[in-house]
């Protein structure tokens, strides 16, 4: 403070801090009242949703458990094993993808370009004509339309489509 002020206003000053101080405490101690109140209102709903979450945890597990056992149980019937004769003679495209995609595992990713390539591998000699990419890829587009397979990445005018084998 400074010495220039009469002893009545050093009073006030201080009766103005004092005042203020005291104003501050009281609205510290209720927000604090209130911020307790909402503590334990959070706590408790807290302790609800953990419960719930367990408990919606364990029937998800428990019928993932009885989906995967019914899926071992009723295995999907096979497609009949055609000879590449078979194939080759009837020319059929999507016999020849559902061939090759037979033998990708599950969690590899394709595009229509590395299934042309296969087809070309496997029954380039035999066929009249190379195969078309693009009638790959529509095919390709067709199944996971129908939910044979199942679209990892969109494709651009830059970048093949992606697809994966449903498990």
């Amino acid at each position: 403070m400074s010495l220039n002020l009469s002893i009545a206003q050093m009073l006030a000053n201080l009766e103005t801090k004092v005042a203020l101080h005291r104003e501050r405490k009281q609205f510290h101690a209720e927000q604090e009242a209130i911020h307790r109140e909402q503590t334990a209102i959070h706590a408790a709903e807290l302790d609800n949703a953990l419960a719930r979450l367990e408990a919606f945890r364990s029937a998800a597990e428990a019928a993932g458990e009885l989906l995967e056992h019914a899926k071992l149980a009723a295995a999907p019937p096979s497609l009949p094993d055609l000879g590449d004769a078979d194939l080759i003679r009837k020319r059929s495209l999507s016999r020849m993808v559902a061939r090759v995609l037979e033998g990708l595992s599950p969690d590899q990713t394709f595009g229509a370009k590395t299934v042309t390539r296969e087809i070309q591998e496997r029954w380039g000699a035999k066929l009249r004509r190379r195969p078309d990419p693009r009638s790959v890829a529509a095919t390709l587009r067709r199944w996971a339309l129908a939910g044979r397979i199942h679209q990892v990445r969109e494709g651009r005018s830059y970048y093949e489509s992606l697809y994966r084998k449903v498990a």
